[in-house]
């Protein structure tokens, strides 16, 4: 473990704690159909952490039949206005960004003195090589936002790999403390070939968010066996903008770009809020084959 003292103190239990048992009480209970449960449940849900219904497509709580129903909310038809064509890059969540910049070699930035590498998150040095001294940017969904996430860019999906693992919170504390913490957690690896080159994207999991659901898979498919399960795709076309997939509770989104990218813009910052649809990268073409800055 890394971080402050008491930083490292809120996040010990995590690693003793029985992560995938309370992440299948958390399910059993999130599918629970009875009113007397879900109903009050839900209320509170959207009081304690001031959910914005206004642009749900069912704004008003009694619609929804369970807390599931509730959490995988869609949102209303045009709700959201996509980033103009120039901006090649859009995001593809609601959430709060984490880090983002240059990925050094095949390192990206986790938080403060800890680093990760893009091989481990991918599952393979070969799907990660595309990305060497690329970009990438991490949004973090809180319980509060709208948990569907979307295609960054127009592509077809050539690949899906779901990776097992440990079930930490991404939480910012645990980021600051837990080492490779998305090399660890369960997850969704999306490799997207688009007309720009290869484009990732990996949905993460966590401690009660373990299920993940994508717009190609049965929706019980939604979770990986115990061995890491690759999956071939050939006709998977997905739109600018288009959904992706969905969290059943919610978590953490990674997107790698490759060197000649665009640059991110300016004022995108770790901490700062982002949404669905809104430009991610610089107008323009990208730096070519010398690179640039971060």
């Amino acid at each position: 473990m890394k971080g402050p003292l008491n930083v490292r103190l809120l996040v010990w239990p995590q690693y003793v704690l029985p992560q995938k048992l309370l992440t299948a009480i958390a399910w059993r209970l999130s599918q629970t159909r009875a009113r007397w449960f879900a109903q009050p449940f839900i209320r509170l849900f959207v009081r304690l952490f001031g959910v914005d219904l206004g642009e749900a497509e069912r704004s008003d709580p009694s619609d929804y039949t369970c807390f599931n129903d509730f959490f995988t909310r869609a949102l209303k038809p045009g709700a959201r206005a996509l980033a103009p064509p120039e901006h090649r890059l859009l995001c593809p969540s609601d959430g709060t960004i984490s880090q983002l910049g240059r990925i050094r070699g095949d390192t990206l930035l986790q938080a403060k003195g800890i680093d990760y590498s893009a091989a481990e998150l991918l599952c393979g040095e070969d799907r990660a090589a595309p990305f060497v001294d690329g970009r990438f940017i991490t949004v973090y969904l809180s319980p509060r936002d709208y948990h569907r996430v979307h295609s960054p860019i127009a592509g077809r999906v050539v690949e899906e790999v779901r990776v097992p693992g440990q079930l930490f919170s991404v939480s910012a504390n645990t980021t600051l403390a837990v080492e490779r913490l998305f090399a660890r957690n369960e997850r969704l690896v999306t490799i997207l070939e688009t007309e720009h080159g290869p484009v990732a994207v990996v949905m993460v999991a966590a401690m009660l968010v373990a299920g993940i659901e994508t717009v190609w898979g049965a929706p019980r498919d939604r979770r990986p066996g115990p061995q890491v399960r690759t999956r071939p795709l050939e006709s998977v076309e997905l739109v600018r903008g288009g959904e992706l997939g969905r969290f059943h509770w919610g978590s953490t989104v990674i997107v790698l770009t490759p060197r000649d990218f665009p640059d991110w813009l300016p004022d995108l910052q770790p901490g700062g809020r982002v949404k669905m649809g809104e430009p991610l990268t610089v107008a323009g073409r990208g730096d070519g084959p010398a690179g640039g800055g971060d």
